[in-house]
């Protein structure tokens, strides 16, 4: 298949970035990793799209959405991006000059960005509005192919304190879905891991961070010696998809 069949996009989530480029979350300077990220990226994988799934910020500053704008824009790699529970998606919306969008085509594919996140509550929660937005998104493009972008995970991961922050109204989401068979797939951030989910015969892709990963199948918090990550999504023509995950050669750990 010729690469014009093709539409490559790369999912980074959960940068964490600070108000300043030398601010260090776990022992990791989110900022740094997250250029390496980039770098990474640009080198390796020549994306049509990078998707950001959320948790751009480690606390809603307003520095910190810039310094992701200025790293994006010199890329020259167009961009989506969707809230997490760190951030201020008003801010956002201010700051980025990539607005946010709900709905993005390519091809005979649909890809959904649905917000989750609260910056007053961690656990996730899909609002009246998104609910409805997506009933009306998936009838409009019921012959195309979809996929769904979200930071919580609406499924559990067998970690205890992770799943507590699931979608909390995620039966509405399951309900819905459950009528359209070309949805193909949920991608995933907040628990900073690689993890493949089957809920329902929907496959749900968590993805690791651009920072610091979390130990998978765990009741407490532990971080892991994964170094940051992110993952590749090929979509064809003819509706099949794969995906996978890269991981940077080594941590940003600070010494």
């Amino acid at each position: 298949m010729k690469r014009a069949d093709i539409v490559r996009l790369i999912q980074i989530t959960d940068c964490h970035l600070g108000s300043k480029k030398t601010f260090v979350s776990q022992g990791v300077n989110t900022y740094k990793s997250f250029l390496k990220v980039l770098n990474d990226v640009a080198t390796r994988c020549a994306p049509s799209l990078i998707f950001i799934s959320g948790d751009i910020s480690s606390s809603g500053t307003k520095s910190s959405y810039q310094l992701f704008s200025d790293a994006m824009e010199s890329l020259f790699i167009p961009y989506r991006w969707l809230p997490g529970n760190h951030d201020d998606f008003e801010l956002m919306n201010t700051i980025i000059p990539q607005p946010f969008i709900r709905v993005e085509k390519h091809s005979n594919w649909v890809i959904i960005s649905l917000v989750s996140g609260d910056p007053k509550k961690t656990p996730g929660l899909l609002a009246k509005n998104e609910i409805e937005e997506l009933k009306l998104i998936l009838k409009k493009y019921q012959n195309h192919f979809i996929l769904i972008f979200v930071h919580h995970p609406p499924v559990r991961i067998n970690s205890k304190w992770l799943d507590e922050h699931c979608i909390t109204n995620s039966d509405q989401l399951e309900e819905i879905l459950s009528g359209y068979s070309n949805v193909r797939g949920i991608f995933t951030g907040h628990v900073h891991q690689e993890r493949t989910t089957n809920w329902n015969n929907l496959l749900v892709y968590s993805s690791p961070s651009t920072c610091y990963q979390f130990v998978s199948d765990i009741q407490h918090f532990q971080l892991s010696t994964d170094a940051p990550g992110y993952r590749w999504i090929n979509l064809h023509s003819d509706g099949f998809m794969d995906t996978g995950v890269n991981y940077l050669k080594s941590s940003c750990m600070v010494s």
